[in-house]
């Protein structure tokens, strides 16, 4: 197993359109046979291609974009399936940078690689979810 450019470049397509606001390009990259989508909000999940993209679509249009500052794709393929791991960094006005991951799996499809299922996150401290003590 190897890194995939390809992959990488599709991410960095999809997390430069997120920051953007671009909505079609954002949901461009997303396969009609996505499963899930898991955002970073408790309500977030949206199972499906048309519940996902219409999510997708609403909250680009509300925020006009994510303020996503800095991140790490690494993208990975064994034959026609790929995953992706990324960390990176919002910046949310009058806020301090906090942290987000996202993970996701793709499919090689005709246009390229498609979103099968991708979920965001950003971390809680273990001391939050009082399971101090835990080694990191």
């Amino acid at each position: 197993m190897h890194r995939n450019a390809e992959i990488e470049d599709a991410v960095t397509q999809l997390l430069q359109a997120l920051r953007k606001g671009d909505a079609d390009a954002a949901t461009t990259g997303i396969s009609e046979e996505l499963t899930v989508m898991i955002g970073t909000d408790d309500e977030e999940w949206w199972e499906g291609y048309d519940a996902s993209v219409e999510a997708v679509r609403a909250q680009l249009d509300a925020s006009g974009g994510f303020p996503i500052e800095t991140f790490e794709v690494r993208g990975y393929a064994l034959g026609e399936v790929g995953w992706f791991e990324v960390k990176g960094t919002i910046a949310i006005e009058a806020q301090p940078p906090f942290g987000v991951r996202m993970t996701g799996v793709l499919r090689r499809e005709a246009g390229g690689w498609g979103v099968l299922q991708m979920h965001a996150s950003t971390g809680t401290p273990n001391a939050e979810l009082g399971m101090d003590g835990l080694p990191v």
